[in-house]
């Protein structure tokens, strides 16, 4: 199994959606998908203006739905796995609270 950073989606038995952001040999570490996808853009005028009267969540959510969208309707080469899948495979660190550095 080979799991694409920041792409390939694994969902836990909650419907928790998560990216790998990083591999160490057999260890992946795994955000939750919506709070990386909150970190990739940073608060400025150009937000403010482009997402005026928007939930400040409201961005993140859509692309994490399109990105879901995009691949259950195989218009895109990721995948989404299912976190027992990814266990088999992987030790898997789960970072709760993760930030952007």
């Amino acid at each position: 199994m080979n799991i694409k950073k920041r792409g390939d989606l694994i969902v836990d038995c909650f419907g928790n959606y998560y990216y790998a952001i990083d591999q160490k040999e057999d260890t992946l570490i795994l955000v939750n998908a919506f709070m990386d996808l909150s970190f990739r853009r940073k608060l400025d005028d150009i937000y403010f203006e482009e997402y005026q009267g928007e939930f400040i969540g409201e961005h993140a959510m859509n692309l994490l739905k399109g990105n879901i969208e995009m691949i259950l309707n195989q218009k895109s080469k990721l995948n989404i796995y299912t976190l027992d899948e990814v266990e088999e495979h992987y030790d898997v660190i789960i970072d709760p609270l993760y930030q952007k550095s």
